[in-house]
């Protein structure tokens, strides 16, 4: 249990930190439409919550690992995939090491279009670079839990097998 908890934490940890991100970007920016991904964050960490929930309670083996499949397939392609490394880690971690970098604001104008913003906001590019930095924790937890271990968790004869 321990090991697909830490996972749901850091992946809904991801995920909220997004909303506060986009939120903030939102406001300080005076440009709703960054609110747009409300729309898919909100569904996946509900998603998220309820698979990683009934996999911790279903007795049926088959549904324990039609869960944890859909929550290890969710976590990678949202928190981990589009958030972290798209968002946090192309959109912020490397536009401010372009920017830091000194590389012309042509080239970063092409990297990043208009609805970017070069760096100019310090908590605005922390809380998106946190993105990046979550995703890396959330897949080092799934990747700190074996397959072998993961195997066992699709697998586990009990419902309390790992607890």
């Amino acid at each position: 249990m321990k090991d697909v908890k830490k996972v749901m934490i850091w992946s809904v940890g991801t995920m909220v930190l997004t909303l506060i991100h986009h939120g903030y970007g939102a406001v300080i920016y005076d440009e709703p439409f960054r609110l747009h991904v409300a729309i898919f964050a909100a569904p996946v960490i509900m998603v998220l919550q309820a698979t990683y929930a009934g996999f911790e309670t279903v007795r049926s083996l088959t549904g324990r690992k039609i869960l944890l499949t859909i929550f290890l397939v969710v976590t990678v392609v949202f928190p981990v995939l589009t958030i972290g490394v798209y968002e946090g880690g192309y959109n912020h971690v490397v536009k401010n090491i372009l920017y830091f970098a000194g590389v012309p604001t042509a080239i970063l104008d092409d990297l990043y279009p208009s609805i970017y913003e070069l760096p100019n906001d310090l908590l605005f590019e922390l809380t998106g670079m946190a993105q990046f930095f979550s995703a890396v924790k959330c897949s080092a937890e799934i990747y700190k839990t074996s397959m072998r271990r993961w195997l066992e968790l699709l697998n586990a004869p009990s419902w309390r097998a790992n607890r």
